[in-house]
C-alpha cells in the first residue's frame, strides 16, 4: 500500500508540473497545500476519509489589517456551514495550522485592498505629467533669466561655474537622498513632509514640513516679484506706480498675487492647465536664448551688436546707456574668465552690497530648488514610489545641463559691462525678438508660483490633518474639498515676502529655508542608511548613506557662510517646532528610524559599561515591585494595590536612576491558560499589551521615568523571584528592591499567608543576588505637589554599605522633601565616650560629604535589648583577607550583648574606616565587602507557620522602639536598618518582630543592607 501511494504521489505531481493549466486549478503544485494534496491521495488509495475530512473546518483569519477585507470575501461565501465546503475552499485550507489562511489568500487579501485603494484614489497622473512637468515649472524661473547673466558678470566664468555647479550638486544629493526615502514604502499625501514624518517620526516630520511650507510660500514671493521685474521691462508704461521703484513692485506683485489666489481657489486642475501652457512658453523661450548665443547679434547702427537700454537710476531719472555684444566668443571668454566682485553695476541701482561667492552662491540656490515638486504631488501619483525617482532625476540632470551651458554662453557673449549692466541681458540676446523671453519669462514667473502656491497650500493641510502641531489644526481641509484656510494662510506669508520688493532680498531668505529642508532630508537619509533596519529596503539603490551625510554637512556649511545670525534663527525656529511637535504627537508612532538609531547607540552604550559598577557611580536603580489586578469590563481595568509605592519611586529619582516597576499580577493557583485563568481564552491578546500600557501611563502620572511591566504569575513568591532575576539588562541591573510591607500579614487566612510568604521571599532574593531591600512602611505618603517640612531621621544601627546615610540625600534632591533637615542617631553603649564617638561620626560624616546633625544615643547595658546578632568585617588589603567578628572582649558569638554589637557598628567600624579609607583611593574596589548571610529557613513550615516571635526577640523590639520613637515620634520620615531574620523564627513572628519594631512610627522605610559599600570618601 506504502509502494502504490507513493507511485500516485509521484505520478501526480508530475502531471501537475508538466501540465499545470490541462489539470485545471485544483492541480497546481504552486497554490495547492501539500497536505491537502496527500490528504487526497490517501483517501482515493486507503479509504481514510474520516482523518482527513476532521481535518476541515471553518477558516478563521488573524491577518492584521485586513479583517475588513476578510469579512468580505466570507460574506460572499454563499455557504458557511463547515461539512458543505465549496471546492475552492478546500483548495485554500491549511488544517496543519488551525486552518489559517494562507499565503494564497494573504495575497488575496493584500491585492483587494489594494484594488479598493486605487478605485478610491483614482487613476492619478503619471511620471511626465505629475513629476516632470510639474519639475521642470519649478526649478526653471525667474533667477535664470534675470539674474545668472549679472552673477556671470560678478563671478567669471570659473567662479559662476562652481557657483552654479556646487548647487547642482547639493540638490543632486539632496534628490539622492530623498528618491532613496522615497522608494522605501507606499507613499500618501504630503510629499516630502509625509516622507520624513513616517521615516523619522512626526516630529522631524513636522519641522521639515514647516520648513517646506515657508520656503514654497516665500517662493511664489519670489516668482511674482521676477513677473513684475518683467512686467517693467516688457510695458515700462502701464505701470501701477513708478517704474523702478519698491512701492511698484510690492502694489503690482499684490495684485498679480490676488489673481494667483483666485486662480488656485478655483481648483488644482485649472492651475495644472494653465502651468502647463506657461511651461511650453518658458521652453520656448529657452530655445529662443539658446538660437540668440549662436546665431549672434543682427546689425543695429553703426556698430555690429550695439544697443540702446533705457535704465533707471537710483534717484529715479532714466538714463541711456549703450552696450555691446557678439554672441559666443573666445574673446569674452576669456576676458571673463576671472571674478570682479568689485566692479560697478547698473542694472539695480538701489543694490548697494558688495558681493562674494558665497552671496552670489546664495542668490542663485534657489533656482536649483524645485526638485521636490514631484513628490509633493504624490497623493495625484497612480505610482509614487516608481515615478518620484525617475521623473526627479532626470529634471535634476536637464537643468543642471541647461544652467551649467548658459552660464558658459552668457560669459561668452558680451563683455563683462554689459552683464553688470543690461539686467535682462537674457531677452536681449534672444532670437529672433527679446519680447519672446520678456513674456516667456512672464509666463513661466506665473506658472512657478501658481504651482509653489498649491504646493505651499497642500502642504500646510497635510501637516495640519496629521494633527502633529496642534496650533495648525485649523488649517486641515475636509476630505474632498479644497484647503481653503491653507491657501489664505499661504497668501498671507507671500503677501510678507512681497512687501520686501527686493528680489535680491527675498532669494538669501528662501535659500535658508530650503537649506534646512534639505538638510533634515539628507540626514534622515544618512540615519536610516546607518542604522539598517531590517525594515530599510529601498528599491533606489543608487545612494550611500555617507554621500547623503556629506551633503547635511555642506548645506550647514552654506547656511552659516551665507549668514550666521540668519542660520541660528533658523535653526531655532526649526528647533522650536520640533519640541512643540515632539510633546504634542508623543502618543503617536510611525515606526521611525530615530527608533533604530537610539537602538543602535544604547546597545553600544551598554556593551562598553562595566557590569560591575563601581561606588562612585553607583545610583539607586530600583525594582518596584506591587500587586496589581487587572479587570475587564467594558475595558480593561488596571489597580495597582499599593500606589504608595509609585509616588516614593518617583521621590527617589532624582540622581538620574533607572526604575522598572513590576506588577505582579496572580492567578491565585488556576492556571494561567485555562479558560478560568487570566490569560486563558481569545481575551488574552487584549490583556498583555493594554496592561502594560497603563502601567506605562502610572508611571507618567507619578513622574517616573522608568519602565513598567504586569507580570502575570500562578504564586506572587516564584512571580518576584523569576522577576528579580530577569529584570534590567546588562549592567543596567536593578541593586535595589522596593516593595511594601505586608499590611495584612496577621491574617490567618491565604491573603496574610501570601503576604508573609512573598515578603520572606523577597528578604531571600535581596540577601542572595546582593540587592538592598527598602520596604515602605506606612499607609499615608506625600504626594508629588505636597512639601515636608519635618526632619528625616536616620537610626544607623548596623553597617549595610551606607545606603542608610545616602537616602537623605536623594530624597531631598526632591521637592516633596527638599525642605527637610536630615538626622542621624547612632546607639552607644554606657562604657563608651559618647564626645569621642561624636567627633568621629562628625568627622567621618564631613569626609563622605553627608549633610547630616550627628546624635549620639547612649543605651543601658544592664538591660538585654537585642538578641544575638552580629556582623563581619572584613578589609581586603595586599596581604590577604583579615575578618574581625564584632563581639565584646570576653565574649563568645552566643554571649555578645548589644552593647558589644553597638559599640563595633558605631565606633570601632568608624575608626577603621577613617584609619584606612586614605591608603586604598586607588584600589579600583570596594575596601569593605559586607558578608551579607542568606536568610535560610530551614524548614518549609517556617513560611506557613503563625508561631509567634520569642519573648526575647519581641522585648529587643520593643526596647530599641522606645528609643526610637522617643526621639522620632514626629519626624516626616524615619529610616532604619531591617532586622535580620533570627535562625529558626518564622515569618510570621519575624514579620511580629518588624511591627513591634516600628510601632508608633508614623512613616519607615525599612533598609536592608547590600554586599558592598556604595558610598565613597574620595573624588
Amino acid at each position: 500500500r506504502l509502494l502504490f501511494v507513493l507511485v500516485v504521489v509521484a505520478f501526480r505531481v508530475g502531471v501537475c508540473v508538466l501540465f499545470p493549466f490541462s489539470m485545471g486549478s485544483h492541480c497546481s503544485v504552486a497554490s495547492v497545500p501539500i497536505d491537502r494534496c496527500l490528504c487526497q491521495l490517501f483517501r482515493s488509495s486507503s479509504g481514510h476519509r474520516s482523518s482527513c475530512e476532521s481535518e476541515e473546518g471553518e477558516r478563521h483569519s488573524e491577518l492584521d489589517g485586513h479583517k475588513e477585507a476578510t469579512s468580505s470575501m466570507r460574506s460572499r461565501n454563499p455557504s458557511s456551514n463547515p461539512d458543505h465546503k465549496t471546492p475552492h475552499e478546500l483548495h485554500n485550507e491549511t488544517p496543519l495550522w488551525h486552518h489559517r489562511p494562507s499565503a494564497k489568500q494573504t495575497v488575496e487579501l493584500y491585492s483587494e485592498h489594494v484594488n479598493q485603494a486605487k478605485h478610491v484614489k483614482g487613476p492619478g497622473q503619471g511620471l511626465i505629467f505629475g513629476v516632470v512637468f510639474p519639475c521642470f515649472a519649478n526649478i526653471l524661473g525667474v533667477i535664470l533669466f534675470l539674474r545668472l547673466p549679472w552673477i556671470m558678470g560678478k563671478a567669471g566664468v570659473w567662479q559662476g561655474a562652481c557657483v552654479v555647479l556646487f548647487a547642482c550638486c547639493v540638490t543632486g544629493i539632496t534628490a539622492t537622498s530623498l528618491a532613496a526615502v522615497a522608494t522605501n514604502g507606499k507613499i500618501q499625501g504630503g510629499g516630502a513632509y509625509f516622507i520624513i514624518s513616517r521615516s523619522m517620526g512626526p516630529a522631524i516630520g513636522s519641522a521639515v514640513g514647516v520648513c517646506f511650507f515657508l520656503a514654497n510660500s516665500i517662493g511664489t514671493a519670489m516668482y511674482l516679484i521676477g513677473f513684475v521685474e518683467a512686467w517693467e521691462i516688457a510695458s515700462p508704461g502701464t505701470q501701477i506706480l513708478s517704474i523702478g521703484t519698491l512701492n511698484n513692485v510690492r502694489a503690482t506683485g499684490f495684485v498679480t498675487l490676488a489673481f494667483a489666489v483666485l486662480s488656485v481657489g478655483l481648483g488644482i486642475k485649472i492651475v495644472a492647465r494653465v502651468s502647463l501652457v506657461f511651461l511650453f512658453v518658458m521652453f520656448f523661450a529657452i530655445f529662443c536664448m539658446y538660437m540668440g548665443n549662436f546665431v549672434g547679434p543682427e546689425a543695429a547702427g553703426t556698430t555690429p551688436g550695439s544697443y540702446e537700454l533705457e535704465q533707471a537710476t537710483e534717484g529715479g531719472s532714466i538714463e541711456t546707456l549703450l552696450l555691446t555684444w557678439t554672441g559666443a566668443s573666445s574673446q569674452y571668454f576669456n576676458e571673463n574668465w576671472g571674478p570682479a566682485y568689485g566692479a560697478q553695476q547698473r542694472a539695480f541701482p538701489l543694490d548697494k552690497d558688495e558681493y562674494s561667492f558665497v552671496k552670489l552662491l546664495a542668490m542663485w540656490f534657489p533656482a536649483v530648488t524645485g526638485f521636490e515638486a514631484g513628490s509633493n504631488r504624490s497623493a495625484d501619483l497612480s505610482e509614487p514610489g516608481r515615478d518620484i525617482p525617475r521623473g526627479t532625476f532626470f529634471v535634476q540632470i536637464m537643468t543642471s545641463l541647461i544652467y551649467l551651458s548658459f552660464a558658459v554662453l552668457f560669459a561668452s557673449a558680451a563683455p563683462r559691462g554689459t552683464l553688470l549692466d543690461d539686467k535682462f541681458f537674457a531677452a536681449t540676446s534672444a532670437w529672433p525678438a527679446r519680447q519672446c523671453v520678456i513674456y516667456g519669462v512672464m509666463a513661466s514667473s506665473i506658472g512657478a508660483g501658481l504651482t509653489s502656491l498649491v504646493s505651499g497650500t497642500r502642504l500646510l493641510a497635510a501637516i495640519a490633518a496629521d494633527g502633529n502641531l496642534p496650533i495648525l489644526n485649523r488649517f486641515a481641509a475636509r476630505p474632498g474639498k479644497e484647503p481653503k484656510a491653507s491657501l489664505v494662510c499661504c497668501s498671507i506669508l507671500c503677501a510678507c515676502a512681497i512687501a520686501i520688493g527686493e528680489l535680491n532680498s527675498v532669494a538669501p531668505i528662501l535659500t535658508m529655508f530650503f537649506l534646512m529642508c534639505y538638510t533634515c532630508v539628507n540626514l534622515s537619509c544618512a540615519i536610516l542608511g546607518v542604522v539598517n533596519d531590517p525594515n530599510w529596503r529601498p528599491t533606489f539603490h543608487f545612494y550611500h548613506w555617507l554621500v547623503s551625510l556629506v551633503g547635511a554637512c555642506l548645506c550647514i556649511w552654506l547656511m552659516f557662510a551665507i549668514s550666521w545670525i540668519t542660520a541660528l534663527v533658523a535653526i531655532a525656529f526649526c528647533s522650536v517646532v520640533l519640541v512643540y511637535a515632539y510633546h504634542s504627537s508623543s502618543a503617536i508612532r510611525y515606526g521611525d528610524g530615530w527608533q533604530g538609531l537610539k537602538f543602535r547607540l544604547v546597545r553600544y552604550f551598554l556593551m562598553k559599561m562595566d557590569l560591575r559598577m563601581h561606588t562612585k557611580n553607583w545610583r539607586p536603580q530600583l525594582l518596584v515591585v506591587t500587586s496589581v489586578t487587572v479587570e475587564k469590563k467594558t475595558a480593561l481595568h488596571l489597580d495597582v494595590e499599593q500606589p504608595q509605592l509609585l509616588k516614593l519611586a518617583g521621590q527617589m529619582q532624582s540622581r538620574g536612576g533607572m526604575t522598572m516597576v513590576g506588577g505582579i499580577c496572580c492567578s491565585k493557583g488556576h492556571d494561567l491558560f485555562t479558560s478560568d485563568g487570566i490569560l486563558g481564552g481569545e481575551s488574552a491578546r487584549d490583556i498583555v499589551w493594554p496592561a502594560d500600557e497603563q502601567m506605562a501611563t502610572l508611571l507618567q502620572q507619578n513622574g517616573i521615568r522608568g519602565f513598567g511591566k504586569v507580570i502575570f504569575t500562578e504564586n506572587s513568591a516564584s512571580g518576584l523571584v523569576n522577576f528579580l532575576q530577569m529584570a534590567g539588562l546588562g549592567p543596567l541591573q536593578p541593586n535595589c528592591i522596593l516593595m511594601s510591607w505586608p499590611t495584612q500579614w496577621q491574617d490567618a487566612g491565604p491573603e496574610g499567608q501570601h503576604g508573609r510568604v512573598a515578603f520572606a521571599r523577597a528578604l531571600q532574593s535581596a540577601a542572595s543576588f546582593q540587592k538592598v531591600l527598602l520596604t515602605q512602611k506606612g499607609e499615608s505618603w506625600p504626594g508629588p505637589s505636597e512639601h515636608i517640612t519635618d526632619t528625616i531621621d536616620v537610626w544607623w544601627i548596623v553597617g549595610d554599605g551606607g545606603v542608610l546615610l545616602l537616602l537623605p540625600f536623594i530624597l531631598r534632591m526632591n521637592s516633596v522633601w527638599h525642605s527637610c533637615s536630615a538626622r542621624l542617631f547612632v546607639l552607644a553603649a554606657e562604657f563608651d565616650d559618647p564626645q569621642r564617638l561624636t567627633d568621629e561620626l562628625n568627622q567621618y560624616i564631613k569626609d563622605f560629604r553627608l549633610d547630616v546633625e550627628v546624635h549620639v544615643k547612649v543605651r543601658d547595658v544592664g538591660r538585654r535589648e537585642l538578641s544575638e546578632e552580629s556582623i563581619k568585617l572584613t578589609f581586603v588589603d595586599g596581604s590577604g583577607t583579615h575578618n574581625r567578628t564584632a563581639y565584646a572582649p570576653g565574649t563568645s558569638s552566643k554571649q555578645a550583648g548589644p552593647d558589644a554589637w553597638t559599640r563595633s557598628i558605631s565606633q570601632e567600624s568608624i575608626q577603621m574606616l577613617r584609619a584606612n579609607s586614605f591608603n586604598s583611593g586607588s584600589m579600583g574596589v570596594n575596601m569593605f565587602h559586607r558578608q551579607v548571610s542568606v536568610q535560610e529557613f530551614a524548614h518549609k513550615d517556617q513560611l506557613t507557620s503563625t508561631q509567634p516571635a520569642s519573648r526575647h526577640e519581641m522585648e529587643d523590639a520593643k526596647n530599641l522602639n522606645e528609643i526610637i520613637v522617643s526621639e522620632s515620634s514626629h519626624a516626616g520620615l524615619v529610616l532604619l536598618n531591617l532586622p535580620d531574620l533570627p535562625e529558626g523564627e518564622s515569618a510570621f513572628g519575624y514579620c511580629q518582630i518588624v511591627e513591634r519594631l516600628t510601632k508608633g512610627i508614623h512613616r519607615s522605610i525599612l533598609v536592608g543592607g547590600c554586599a558592598s559599600e556604595v558610598i565613597t570618601a574620595f573624588t
